[in-house]
């Protein structure tokens, strides 16, 4: 059976990582950039943090980013679905 997923090699806080995934080779690399930028951000901050604790505390501050994102397409999408029933309403008349 052939394996057709991608694989990319990226570094992530100055270790290498081979990713293999059926997403898009740029994608991952821009997901581990993402993750690699967060990292030394959170590093330039509190320099006396070990690498586990910055990765611990990166994984929260981005699970807090998603936990955000997901709360405000809630507040969208119900928003939206007020407004469609409110146009439909008015068609309605």
């Amino acid at each position: 059976m052939a394996d057709n997923k991608n694989k990319v090699s990226v570094e992530i806080f100055g270790d290498e990582y081979t990713l293999k995934s059926d997403l898009p080779a740029n994608y991952m690399k821009k997901l581990a950039d993402y993750v690699d930028s967060k990292m030394q951000e959170l590093s330039q901050k509190s320099s006396s943090l070990g690498v586990h604790k910055i990765a611990i505390l990166t994984a929260i501050n981005l699970s807090d980013e998603i936990f955000n994102l997901r709360r405000e397409l809630k507040r969208v999408n119900a928003k939206l679905e007020e407004e469609e029933k409110k146009r439909k309403g008015k068609s309605d008349q």
